[in-house]
This record gives C-alpha cells, sequence and structure tokens, in this order.
C-alpha cells in the first residue's frame, strides 16, 4: 500500500510539472500579444481598455501560477538541490531588495558584530523566500513596512513586516499550503503558491516559517534559517 501510495505521488508530480511545462510556451505567446496590444491601447475606445487591462491581469496572473508551479514540481523531484557559498547575510539581504525595487522598505539586523552573518547558505533559496514575501506584502498586505535580521538559539531569523489587516489565527498554517488563500488576499492576483515556495526553501535550508500578528496591526512572517557556519 505504501509503495502505491508512493507511486501516485511521483506520477501526480510528474503530471503537474508536464502540464506546467506545456503551459510556458502558450502562455508566453499570450503575454507577447497582451504586450502588443497594451503598447497601442491609446487607438480602443474606454469599454475595449477596460477589457485589456482586465485580460492583461488574468495573462500575467497565469503566467506566475506556471511558474510557481513549475517550481514547485522541481523542489517535489529534489532537483533543486542547494548550492551553499559563503555569504554575508545582511549584505546579500540588501543587494536582493535593491536588486527587485525594495530599497524604501527598511531594513535593520540585531547581529552583534557585521563579521557574525557570515555563513554558509544558498544566495537563490534566500532570494526566492525574501521576494515572496515582500510580493505577498505589496500584493495582499498594503506593503511591507520592515524586513529584520536577528539571531536565536543558533539559527538567523528573517522577519518582513507588513500593513495589512493581519492573519487570523485560524488561518496562520493554512496559509502556506499550496493554493490556500487568506481571507486577506480572496481577491487578489497572486497564484496562491508564494508563501508554499516560501516554506519549501527554508526547509531545504533547514529552518522554517510562520506568521504572527504584530501588536500595531499587519503580520510578521518570520523565517529562521539553519547556521551554517563558513570555514
Amino acid at each position: 500500500m505504501a509503495d502505491a501510495v508512493q507511486s501516485r505521488i511521483e506520477r501526480e508530480q510528474r503530471f503537474a510539472s508536464d502540464v506546467s511545462h506545456e503551459l510556458r510556451s502558450p502562455v508566453m505567446a499570450l503575454t507577447t500579444a497582451v504586450d502588443v496590444l497594451e503598447s497601442r491601447k491609446h487607438e480602443l475606445n474606454e469599454r475595449n481598455q477596460e477589457t485589456l487591462h482586465v485580460l492583461g491581469t488574468q495573462v500575467r496572473r497565469f503566467d506566475r501560477t506556471v511558474l510557481d508551479l513549475l517550481e514547485l514540481s522541481r523542489l517535489d523531484a529534489g532537483a533543486g538541490e542547494s548550492n551553499l557559498e559563503h555569504v554575508h547575510l545582511v549584505d546579500l539581504v540588501r543587494r536582493i531588495m535593491r536588486h527587485h525595487g525594495y530599497v524604501e522598505v527598511p531594513f535593520t539586523s540585531t547581529l552583534p558584530i557585521a563579521s557574525d552573518d557570515e555563513v554558509l547558505l544558498d544566495r537563490r533559496r534566500v532570494e526566492r523566500i525574501l521576494v515572496n514575501l515582500l510580493e505577498n506584502a505589496r500584493d495582499h498586505a498594503g506593503g511591507a513596512t520592515a524586513v529584520t535580521i536577528a539571531s536565536d538559539a543558533g539559527q538567523f531569523v528573517l522577519s518582513v513586516d507588513d500593513a495589512g489587516p493581519g492573519v487570523a489565527a485560524s488561518e496562520r498554517t493554512r496559509i502556506f499550503e499550496r493554493f490556500a488563500r487568506g481571507t486577506a488576499s480572496k481577491n487578489g492576483t497572486g497564484s496562491g503558491l508564494g508563501l508554499a515556495i516560501v516554506q519549501e526553501h527554508a526547509r531545504a535550508l533547514g529552518g522554517n516559517v510562520h506568521v504572527e500578528t504584530l501588536p500595531t496591526g499587519g503580520s510578521r512572517f518570520v523565517v529562521t534559517l539553519k547556521r551554517l557556519r563558513a570555514l
């Protein structure tokens, strides 16, 4: 029975990966076509412009969903092995935020000394974790209000605060499931996979993720990362 269940899981994983891969080409073609139409939207009447806006929003949402499914498929298949490098975590987070246009979000580190953040980490995984949390705050919670790095019990703690209404206690575990949406994001344009991807990458780094409600309102997404010392 265990072998049959495992075989079914593997078939479902392959199916999701194959479907996502096959969808990439037509979705890219649709995205290109929408871009062309949007470049000439001034030639359309108001009603058609509104229709084009809806079309563009949904096509980009579809594209994001396909990309997220492909990433999860790779994670499920174990294809995304960690590539550990010697990095300074504080500098890495600053560069990620600058590269993705979040330089205006306040960033602080409570590590005792600058050299204390030199560790072995996978830069790509840290980038995917941070960017997904920042995008989640932007799309569903009024934007990120703070990013913080601290240390606790031999682990790094990466936190992203937002300006949203907070996450209900009944949803704090479920929102990390695939395609799950919190109450605040029911009408959002995301794929419903971003937080699941954060959790998978955090686990691959020996950590985890959870969400807290701030006393002043809003949410704090907290990622713990295993602290592997650089040699």
